[in-house]
């Protein structure tokens, strides 16, 4: 089962992803895990839910992550359009 994350949830991760950078940045790759179950047990409570895992966090985190890059070049990569110029 895929979980739907709404708006509010994705900006939620996104907020403690950049509030956290510095711990996280910190953090041994081992323990990471545990920085990501930090925020679901925050997000759960806060959008009234009890299935996000913090494996689903960083799952979630990382599609949004590839997706900005992935968008990047596609943008940078796109010629100009001559009718708008």
């Amino acid at each position: 089962m895929s979980l739907e994350w709404n708006k509010e949830e994705t900006r939620f991760l996104i907020d403690e992803r950049k509030n956290g950078n510095e711990e996280y940045h910190q953090t041994p790759k081992r323990s990471k895990r545990i920085f990501w179950e930090e925020i679901a047990n925050k997000l759960n409570p806060m959008h009234n839910t009890n299935y996000c895992t913090g494996e689903d966090c960083n799952k979630k985190f990382l599609t949004l992550t590839r997706a900005y890059y992935v968008s990047n070049i596609i943008i940078a990569n796109t010629p100009p359009n001559p009718t708008l110029i």
